[in-house]
């Protein structure tokens, strides 16, 4: 692995798994100020700033929830902005080093789970 790998250009989400997700839905959203990008019933998305943070209820992401080990709360995973012209580099330097989880999503040394999304997409 000495070859220098794509660059990633940002961090898109930090994606929490919550206990109660209409209490933390107000606190981000009415304490906190944040914008409301997309609210799902189960899933909500707050813009801050160039980057997203995501409040998933327990039941919505199944492998982010079992990563917590039995804890009620926590990160489910990252999302970090790359080229999308990266992403076959990045697919087969991950495999490469064993850090494939299941579909387009790696985890790191701990199990954390993360995976890509396209830095040219304003739709993120």
């Amino acid at each position: 692995m000495a070859d220098r790998p794509p660059a990633i250009q940002g961090l898109h989400a930090v994606v929490l798994i919550v206990k109660d997700l209409e209490a933390q839905k107000r606190f981000y959203r009415d304490v906190m100020g944040l914008e409301v990008e997309g609210d799902y019933g189960d899933a909500v998305f707050f813009r801050v700033g160039e980057q997203k943070i995501a409040l998933f209820a327990q039941g919505h992401h199944r492998e982010g929830t079992q990563r917590l080990e039995g804890a009620a709360k926590g990160i489910s995973h990252l999302e970090f902005s790359i080229d999308p012209q990266d992403e076959p580099a990045w697919d087969r330097r991950l495999k490469q080093a064993g850090s494939h989880a299941y579909r387009g999503n790696y985890e790191d040394a701990d199990g954390n789970l993360f995976h890509f999304v396209f830095a040219t997409s304003k739709e993120q």
